[in-house]
């Protein structure tokens, strides 16, 4: 693995958010269970960004599956990608009802994993412009570090707000 800025940049925003997801779960005894969840999402990521498999997702399947051809993975992948968004989506509804706190945070964090799988299909200007240098970081980087801090800014405020009741 090669060390550069924007690998820098994706471990600190996903540690961070990991850390201060935790530190919310902990605070919010209640409502612990979703914090962890986000902690664990964002370990999860950290893990992927070391391991790097994001990148041979498309070949891994296409030697499992020689008969299918590669548009046909990638569209599948797709689909597959739209319909996991679409139940986080609805489960991030019906948590948010119960912890308003809590949409930056879960948002930002399926934001964080929606790069990750256009990273996975690698789809053309998409990936170019994901890939694009802006200073020393790649554009991808900067996202991931927005993420990031939306969740960590969110987390702070939920433990402040629970701190002072």
């Amino acid at each position: 693995m090669q060390i550069n800025w924007t690998l820098v940049t994706g471990l600190a925003a996903f540690s961070l958010a990991a850390a201060a997801s935790w530190d919310a779960g902990s605070a919010a005894r209640q409502h612990r269970l979703p914090w962890r969840v986000l902690a664990v999402v964002h370990l999860v990521l950290l893990a992927e960004l070391l391991g790097g498999n994001r990148f041979g997702a498309i070949d891994a399947i296409d030697a499992a599956l020689p008969g299918i051809d590669r548009p046909a993975v990638r569209i599948g992948l797709a689909l597959l990608m739209a319909l996991a968004t679409g139940g986080v989506a609805i489960m991030i509804a019906r948590v948010v009802r119960r912890i308003p706190l809590f949409a930056p945070a879960a948002l930002a964090t399926l934001a964080a994993a929606a790069l990750f799988g256009v990273e996975t299909l690698s789809v053309g200007a998409v990936g170019a412009l994901l890939y694009r240098p802006v200073g020393p970081v790649m554009l991808i980087g900067w996202l991931w570090l927005g993420c990031g801090l939306t969740v960590v800014a969110t987390a702070i405020v939920t433990v402040k707000s629970i701190r002072t009741r």
